[in-house]
């Protein structure tokens, strides 16, 4: 019986470059030559990569992407072209990666689940012959795996951990590369600091991107219409799928990025505005059916429950009732988010994650055409609640 790959690898490590340094050596150095773009922070990041992918899918481009692991498989964090990298194929690498499994154990230790995924990320892209590699730094640490490898460009989104902001703005300002253009939406005071500071120590080229550069004209439940004000593209309005306000400074950065690769990549106004009218973004504010309208997001802090009701505030005004089905690990912080939605709906129902699935059933065989539901939750949750709401059309 065989023994899965992952099953062999750890969460958590000592600090260290050392078992990335061996499992590339292990791959042939696929990081060599690889033009790769970081993204990196604490909120947008996943976003601001969609946004990315979309256009560089729309250009004709040969595009890899390694996202976050909150997912049940680790191997569908990678996508290619805009589709998941087969499993078999990711896990042959990986084995390939990681054997002799003894010379880790004596050397520098078990890598990571993140470490490995990185690793195997970037010889499957080198072996695709990717175009560009868009990677997700996703420890919020100085070690974290993408940090090994020099990217093209690195984007940073906002930084924001409560009392941990400073110190965790400093470790993600690690990221800084000599040379290399650092584009950040982080203005806040202690994130900027941080990241100015690393920047001028590093050598590396900092420009700050003005979140609030891209404006939101119109929200619709077919779409959302934008106007960036420095218009680096020329676009004038433009579109993308049904999207939270919050999305402005993604949509800031994203396009900053494009305006800084502009010259050096085959992207075209027409590309841009295909590919950002074309993003997927599940499980930030998602709509997933309509009439009755039901909408998905991951909001599970009081930043995110704020950003929401700007969004409802812009939608068109439902007939119907309005619910709010909240799913909070923590019953604290799920009760403070109920009572700041509560304005926004008819009725709330706090569960858990687990208990959430006994709910929704109900809720959704009580619904009318004209009502509205949302449904907050943590991601891996999101996902099954998508399925469920599907097969109950």
């Amino acid at each position: 019986m065989s023994v899965d790959p992952w099953e062999r690898l750890s969460w958590e490590a000592t600090p260290s470059f050392e078992r990335m340094k061996l499992l590339l050596s292990r791959l042939g150095e696929p990081q060599a030559g690889l033009p790769v773009i970081q993204v990196a922070g604490t909120h947008g990041k996943t976003s601001v990569i969609s946004f990315l992918e979309a256009v560089f899918c729309a250009a004709g481009l040969r595009v890899g992407v390694c996202t976050s692991l909150d997912l049940p498989n680790p191997a569908e964090a990678l996508r290619f072209q805009g589709e998941p990298v087969p499993s078999l194929t990711v896990s042959a690498l990986l084995s390939a990666a990681l054997d002799p499994w003894e010379e880790f154990l004596f050397g520098p230790g078990k890598p990571t689940v993140h470490e490995a995924l990185t690793a195997v990320a970037l010889a499957h892209f080198a072996r695709a012959q990717a175009d560009l590699v868009v990677l997700e730094a996703c420890t919020g640490h100085r070690w974290d795996p993408t940090n090994f490898v020099r990217p093209w460009l690195s984007l940073l989104t906002r930084v924001e951990a409560g009392e941990r902001t400073a110190s965790l703005a400093w470790e993600v300002a690690k990221l800084a590369r000599p040379g290399v253009p650092l584009l950040t939406t982080a203005l806040e005071d202690e994130a900027l600091e941080a990241v100015a500071r690393a920047c001028r120590a590093s050598g590396a080229a900092l420009a700050l991107v003005d979140p609030e550069d891209v404006e939101l004209l119109e929200l619709r439940w077919d779409r959302a219409i934008w106007r960036s004000r420095s218009d680096p593209f020329t676009l004038g309005p433009f579109e993308t799928p049904f999207s939270g306000v919050y999305q402005r400074a993604n949509l800031s950065l994203a396009l900053a990025g494009l305006a800084e690769l502009f010259g050096g990549l085959p992207l075209t106004r027409e590309a841009v505005r295909e590919g950002l009218s074309q993003a997927r973004l599940p499980g930030r504010f998602e709509l997933v059916h309509s009439q009755p309208w039901i909408v998905l997001d991951a909001a599970q802090d009081m930043g995110a429950a704020q950003a929401l009701l700007e969004s409802l505030e812009r939608l068109p005004p439902v007939p119907g009732r309005r619910t709010l089905l909240l799913a909070h690990k923590e019953e604290r912080l799920g009760e403070e988010m109920g009572n700041h939605l509560r304005q926004a709906f008819q009725e709330v129902k706090r569960t858990t994650p687990l208990e959430l699935f006994w709910e929704l059933p109900k809720v959704l065989r009580g619904l009318c055409e004209d009502d509205l539901l949302m449904i907050l939750g943590p991601h891996p949750v999101l996902r099954e609640v998508r399925d469920v709401v599907k097969s109950s059309s």
